[in-house]
């Protein structure tokens, strides 16, 4: 960045607080000046562009008051060892306390005033050299030897630690930024040709004829890999990046202020990074300025795509929400869509996130399994909510154990539906039903653990799968037993609840469904009772349900393509769904569940947790329940239990007579509802 040097004072420059903030030291740091390194902070400034310095620093940089001098920030490591000319009265330990924190180079002419030499003047001296490199910071460890003095090796004492011994470190693994970027290799091509292309010292974009742009556009939930592609992308192109910052910016004026200062003081080539661009060009963001800051935002791609010089613009967006002056303006033509962590991404982020952690035989591929729907960010507050207990049991090490609570006490971030919660319990609740569990599995856990047994025989798994059936038979059980068996994200939903009397808002609310559904993959929506979404079209007395149909259609058909979303319905009316709907490649798979015969009301008698007096016979209960549905037994059982608790409050089991006397009470009502 160019500066107008200004004459200050020793040993702090000054610089306007908004160009320091532009340099990336709003709070002041180190500055590269001409042959120098000095310290600067913030402050007032007659000339925003004025960089105020003491005269010593102005002979050390080899400028002159009022010349424009190049001053870039510096990052400096702590000086081992300072070299200083002659053999000066000075005491070593005087300067090392005296300049700490001073950034001190090769050839710079200090002075150390009079009271810290012991002598009447001041002592001018030299930096002769500076190791290791030819700068750096004086620290608590930082030596001073004078003229040709040997430098003698401090002994050093290592530290007490009275803690016990702890294993040596796992190896590495790999990065949060190369697990985030893990699966996206095109993107990254794709990206890295536009900043090429776009930042190029030749200005190929006008030698071959092209029409001028601004940038790219990058839309992808928070957490999931824009800003190490831009990174990763902007390095391999050879370009710098200049990320702004929209958190705080409310009004038009102060988008304006950000946004000139980005252009001002990029150095080609250069990324200019705009990130959560929905803040400010967003339906939520905008209001109410909208008008305004779309017109901020054209002129500052215009100038981009006007502009002289190497640099160009990636606006980055977590929704797909921008207004449609920036989402669809010939200046940004390309959007490039970044997908969220799937299953070897999550991996991944899990390996790189416990590298250094002492865990004891973690499973990569379980924890991956389940936390669907999670971000990056989401699987490092994971891990160190899993860790705290690290921190109360010396020497332990972490479990799988403890890394699946802390998953399953960490709300996913992708998508604001919830993904409610993940069942408990597998197939093993699910009395009989083996056929029905076999078809779920080939649909919807082969696809996720195991696809290459579709790809081999060259066919796609189904899409979509309907439970047909009479009520209570156990369908909404069995599928939320699937989502635990294929570790899924889980998205229960009544069919009723999509549906919302104002034009568009059903169609907008099955879209949100599945785009959520796509975050969270590998995940299950069931409808449940989707007879009430999705009847016959035309037999309604609304257009809602018609517009809901096509609506699910068009999402039916783009599941393959969209993510690893599987689609179940259930229905206790198959008759009334729209006839669209049932064709293949759409609920294609359709399973009846029907009233369960005695073998499997006798599992279910089993499984149950009531307690039974010894002398039940488990086999003739099944044969006397003949007729009753899952949740029909379930509800007798539960109906004997409160018999015997009726009977006697201290009862700990349940006797005969307790049963048959809620089976003639279900019996009863049966007979009063025909």
């Amino acid at each position: 960045m160019r500066f107008i040097v200004r004459q200050g004072s020793d040993p702090v420059a000054r610089a306007d607080a908004t160009l320091l903030k532009a340099l990336g030291l709003p709070y002041g740091g180190v500055l590269k000046v001409g042959k120098t390194h000095v310290l600067v902070k913030a402050g007032d400034t007659k000339d925003s562009i004025a960089l105020h310095l003491g005269a010593q620093a102005m002979t050390n940089a080899g400028v002159a008051d009022g010349q424009s001098v190049d001053a870039v920030r510096a990052v400096l490591s702590h000086a081992a060892l300072v070299r200083l000319s002659g053999n000066q009265p000075v005491d070593a330990k005087v300067l090392q306390r005296s300049w700490q924190g001073r950034p001190l180079s090769d050839g710079d002419q200090v002075s150390v005033p009079a009271a810290q030499a012991g002598t009447a003047d001041t002592v001018a001296i030299t930096i002769v050299q500076v190791e290791p490199g030819d700068a750096g910071l004086v620290g608590p460890g930082t030596r001073f030897i004078f003229g040709d003095a040997e430098a003698e090796e401090p002994v050093r004492k290592p530290p007490a630690d009275n803690r016990e011994p702890t294993a040596p470190a796992p190896p590495p693994g790999p990065s949060r930024s190369e697990a985030l970027l893990a699966g996206l290799d095109d993107q990254k091509d794709l990206l890295t040709g536009w900043l090429s292309l776009l930042t190029s010292s030749s200005d190929l974009p006008s030698a071959w004829g092209l029409p001028r742009v601004a940038g790219v556009l990058l839309e992808g939930p928070q957490g999931c890999g824009k800003s190490e592609l831009v990174a990763a992308s902007a390095d391999e192109a050879g370009a710098s990046v200049h990320e702004v910052s929209l958190d705080q910016v409310f009004k038009p004026e102060k988008l304006l202020d950000v946004l000139e200062a980005a252009i001002r003081t990029t150095t080609a080539p250069a990324v200019i990074f705009v990130d959560r661009l929905e803040l400010v060009s967003g339906d939520e963001g905008m209001a109410p300025y909208r008008t305004q800051m779309a017109a901020v935002l054209r002129w500052f791609l215009d100038s981009l795509a006007t502009k002289p010089g190497r640099a160009c613009v990636i606006g980055c967006s977590s929704r797909a929400a921008l207004d449609p002056a920036i989402a669809s303006s010939p200046l940004l033509p390309r959007s490039l869509s970044i997908p969220p962590p799937d299953l070897h991404r999550r991996q991944l982020l899990f390996e790189a996130a416990l590298a250094r952690v002492p865990a004891a035989d973690i499973d990569y591929a379980l924890l991956a399994g389940r936390s669907a729907g999670f971000s990056g960010t989401d699987v490092v507050a994971a891990v160190i909510q899993a860790s705290t207990r690290l921190a109360r049991t010396p020497g332990a090490k972490l479990t799988n154990d403890d890394l699946i609570e802390a998953i399953r006490d960490t709300t996913p971030s992708l998508g604001s539906l919830s993904l409610g919660e993940m069942p408990n319990y597998g197939f093993d609740k699910v009395a009989n039903l083996d056929e029905v569990k076999q078809r779920l599995v080939e649909a919807v856990v082969w696809p996720i653990t195991d696809p290459d047994r579709f790809r081999s025989m060259g066919i796609d798994p189904p899409r979509g799968i309907l439970l047909y059936g009479p009520p209570g038979t156990g369908k909404t059980f069995v599928v939320r037993a699937l989502a635990h068996e294929a570790g899924s994200a889980f998205f229960p939903v009544k069919g009723a609840e999509l549906l919302d009397k104002y034009v568009g808002e059903s169609e907008r609310a099955v879209r949100e469904l599945f785009s959520r559904a796509r975050a969270a993959a590998p995940a299950i929506i069931f409808f449940d009772e989707i007879d009430a979404l999705a009847p016959v079209r035309g037999r309604s007395t609304t257009t809602v349900t018609d517009s809901v149909v096509a609506a699910l259609l068009t999402e039916m058909d783009g599941i393959t393509e969209r993510g690893n979303v599987a689609v179940i319905g259930a229905t206790n009316r198959a008759d009334l769904i729209d006839p669209a709907l049932l064709r293949a490649g759409r609920f294609e798979t359709q399973i009846e569940i029907g009233l369960p015969d005695a073998a499997a009301r006798r599992a279910l008698i089993d499984l149950s947790d009531v307690p039974f007096a010894d002398d039940i016979d488990k086999s003739k209960l099944a044969e006397v329940t003949e007729g009753m549905s899952m949740a029909d037994l379930a509800g007798v059982l539960r109906e004997s239990a409160l018999a015997a608790l009726r009977a006697d409050s201290k009862a700990r089991q349940v006797e005969w007579i307790h049963l048959i006397s809620a089976i003639k009470r279900w019996q009863s009502s049966q007979a009063a509802s025909s």
